[in-house]
């Protein structure tokens, strides 16, 4: 019986992006023509571990995320967000806080756990999970990863950008920079395909909210939250 030569074999070549018609995983797309048209499949992947390196919390990741989040059918679970969410905000981005619930667990080892059996249930839309000051033992990121597929359900890990270097089992890894006003830069760094030729400059929503706080509460030099109240810091 002869054997089917290699173009009949459904391969993914390395030098080329994930087919969307055989990577199932990524189905939803990022609202960013620019971003959807470098990702696998054409957006996020739908389930495993995805990374968003970030020079410090509240550098864009959210209204990156806001238009998956709003479109997302089901309850949305943030695990140890280091900034409050300002509801207000995230409701201008169309993102509900009625399918939106925080978890804040004490130490950096019960929020990780947290993350994986919320991820195991299989019962949730996406889980956002923020890296503490702890590092991250490869074990835990494969825990991590391993249980997103296995519960079907997309983890975003908001991680620090000193871990760029160390290596992870997530699909996708993204380096995120904010450039006022508005604009983000994203190196898209491993991905299921070559590498990117250039890092992508993408254009961010801004609620008609976020225009009126800033004129009446926030200083001018402040890019990272959508109000600043004297004793805390919120999330965009």
């Amino acid at each position: 019986m002869p054997l089917p030569s290699l173009s009949a074999l459904p391969l993914w070549r390395a030098d080329r992006l994930a087919d969307p018609a055989r990577d199932a995983a990524a189905i939803r797309p990022t609202s960013f023509a620019a971003l959807d048209a470098e990702l696998p499949g054409g957006g996020w992947p739908a389930a495993g571990l995805t990374e968003l390196l970030l020079a410090a919390p509240g550098s864009g990741e959210l209204r990156l995320l806001a238009p998956m989040l709003a479109a997302a059918r089901g309850i949305t679970l943030w695990v140890a967000p280091p900034l409050q969410p300002y509801v207000p905000a995230l409701a201008a981005l169309g993102v509900s806080a009625e399918r939106l619930v925080v978890a804040q667990p004490e130490r950096d080892a019960d929020a990780a756990w947290a993350a994986e059996q919320a991820l195991r249930s299989g019962a949730l839309a996406a889980v956002l999970w923020w890296q503490g000051v702890a590092p991250v033992a490869a074990p835990v990121l494969r825990r991590l990863h391993l249980a997103s597929v296995e519960g079907r359900t997309p983890l975003f890990a908001l991680r620090s950008m000193s871990v760029r270097t160390q290596s992870s089992p997530a699909l996708l890894r993204l380096a995120l920079e904010w450039q006022a006003p508005g604009r983000l830069v994203v190196d898209m760094f491993k991905r299921r395909g070559p590498p990117l030729a250039r890092p992508l400059q993408l254009d961010l929503p801004v609620p008609l909210l976020h225009l009126r706080a800033r004129r009446v509460a926030t200083p001018a030099k402040d890019r990272r939250a959508v109000v600043r109240p004297a004793s805390e810091r919120v999330a965009a």
